[in-house]
C-alpha cells in the first residue's frame, strides 16, 4: 500500500518477505476435544519421555548442548535484499499491482498466495491510520456518469472527492470539493478571485489519480498509512486534504494554483491525436528518503512542492508526456531524477547540488564567531588596560 491502478504503466511487480502467522493454541476445555490437523502446532516434547523426572530434563539438555557444540558446516550463499536498515530478509514473494487488484505469487512455485480485488481507478490506502483499508475516488466530467461510489448507488460528482473506508465498504469518511476552495469567502492566492468564473465550466474538467503524503503525527502507523490526501485537476489545481482527530470528515489544509495543466480535447477532425498523461506522485529527494515531496505535471510544465504546499521548483517540458514521469536515479548519485517519455523521444532531468548555499552558509557562521571572538577580546582588554588614579594625584 498505497495502490492505484489508472493505466498499463502503473502495473509494479515489488520483491517481498511473507511470513505465516502460527495459530494461537486454544486451551482445552473439559469434555471438549479439538482437532485441528492443518494447524496442529509441533510438540517439543519427545515420545516416550516422562517430563516429571528431573533426570530426564537433564539428559535432554546435555544431548541439546552436545548438539549445539558440534562444528556448523558453511551455509551456501543466499541472495537477500534489504531496506536500507538493520534488518535483512530473503524475498519469497513477488507482490504485484495490477489492474484487478494486489496479488501475491510465490518465488518458488508461482501459486498465489492471497489475492485483493480493488476497484480500478483511485487511491487505495489507510488514509487515517487506523489499519482498515480506506477508498478515495475522484473523476473529472467525462467519468462522472459512469462511476459510482463504492459501498453506494451515489454517482460520483466531478470536482468532488468521496472516501470510503472497509473492505468491502462499511462507512464513508468524507466528501470535499477539489476545485477552488475558498474558506469564508477568502481567496489564498490572487489567481483565484480572477480565475473563480473561468473555471465555472466543469464540462472539461479532469483529474488525476489522488496520492497519499505520509505525515508524522507522534504516533506508530504501518508504512503507507495516516497522511495528508493529494489532489490535482487539468487547471493546474493542487489541494490537500487530512483526516480530522476521529478518523472522520475531512480537513482543507491548502490549495495552490500551478502550472500542471493539461488538455485532451477532441479534435475538429475528429481525428485521434496523442493525449497528454498528468503526474501526481510522491517524490523523495534522495533514494530511500524517509520524507516524500509531492511531483505534479501538465503538458507544459512539471512543478515540485513541498508538504506544507510551497512552490520548491518548477521546469518547462520540451514536450506532453505519453506516459507519466519516471522518478529514478540514473545518474548513480544518490538524487532522485525525471524521464520525460514523449511521443518525439524520452529526456532525463538530472538533481543536481548546490554547494554554493552551504558554503555562504558555512561562511556566515565562521564570521558570526569571528566576530564575537573580537568583542569579548576587546571588552577584556579595555577592562585590563582602564588607568587607576594614583594617590600622588589625590
Amino acid at each position: 500500500m498505497p495502490h492505484h491502478w489508472e493505466r498499463r504503466e502503473d502495473t509494479v511487480l515489488k520483491l517481498a518477505h511473507f511470513r505465516r502467522h502460527k495459530r494461537k493454541t486454544l486451551k482445552k476445555l473439559p469434555g471438549k476435544s479439538t482437532n485441528y490437523p492443518l494447524h496442529k502446532p509441533e510438540e517439543k516434547q519427545s515420545p516416550g519421555k516422562d517430563v516429571t523426572k528431573k533426570i530426564s530434563s537433564v539428559i535432554d539438555k546435555t544431548i541439546n548442548m552436545a548438539k549445539s557444540a558440534k562444528t556448523k558446516k558453511n551455509m551456501p550463499y543466499i541472495p537477500t535484499i534489504t531496506n536500507y536498515t538493520q534488518l535483512w530478509w530473503v524475498p519469497n514473494v513477488v507482490v504485484a499491482h495490477e489492474k484487478e487488484g494486489i496479488e501475491a505469487v510465490h518465488l518458488a512455485s508461482g501459486r498465489t498466495l492471497c489475492k485483493l480485488h480493488l476497484q480500478e481507478g483511485g487511491l487505495h490506502a489507510d488514509i487515517n491510520g487506523d489499519g482498515v483499508l480506506d477508498h478515495v475516488q475522484v473523476v473529472g466530467a467525462n467519468g462522472a456518469e459512469q462511476t459510482v461510489v463504492s459501498g453506494s448507488i451515489e454517482v460520483l460528482r466531478p470536482c468532488w472527492a468521496v472516501a470510503t473506508s472497509g473492505v468491502p465498504v462499511r462507512e464513508q469518511l468524507f466528501n470535499a470539493s477539489i476545485c477552488h476552495h475558498a474558506p469564508f469567502n477568502l481567496f489564498q492566492h490572487g489567481e483565484f478571485s480572477r480565475g473563480f468564473g473561468r473555471h465555472a465550466d466543469l464540462s472539461s474538467l479532469e483529474v488525476a489519480a489522488p496520492i497519499l503524503i505520509p505525515t508524522n503525527d507522534g504516533h506508530k502507523h504501518r508504512k503507507g498509512g495516516h497522511g495528508d490526501v493529494i489532489f490535482l485537476t487539468n487547471r493546474g489545481e493542487v489541494t490537500s486534504y487530512s483526516q480530522g482527530s476521529h478518523g472522520h470528515d475531512a480537513i482543507w489544509n491548502w490549495q495552490l494554483l500551478t502550472g500542471a495543466t493539461w488538455s485532451n480535447l477532441p479534435s475538429p477532425s475528429g481525428m485521434s491525436e496523442s493525449t497528454a498523461i498528468p503526474t501526481l506522485k510522491p517524490f523523495p529527494l534522495r533514494q530511500h528518503d524517509n520524507q516524500d515531496l509531492i511531483l505534479a505535471a501538465g503538458d507544459q510544465e512539471a512543478v515540485v512542492l513541498s508538504p506544507g504546499g510551497a512552490l520548491l521548483t518548477s521546469l518547462d517540458l520540451p514536450a506532453p508526456p505519453t506516459h507519466s514521469l519516471v522518478c529514478d536515479d540514473f545518474s548513480n548519485d544518490g538524487l532522485t531524477d525525471l524521464i520525460l517519455v514523449t511521443s518525439s523521444g524520452v529526456y532525463g532531468f538530472v538533481q543536481t547540488r548546490q554547494p554554493g548555499a552551504l558554503f555562504f552558509s558555512t561562511l556566515v557562521g565562521c564570521l558570526i564567531i569571528v566576530m564575537g571572538v573580537l568583542f569579548v577580546s576587546q571588552y577584556l582588554n579595555s577592562g585590563k588596560g582602564k588607568p587607576r588614579l594614583s594617590s600622588q594625584q589625590l
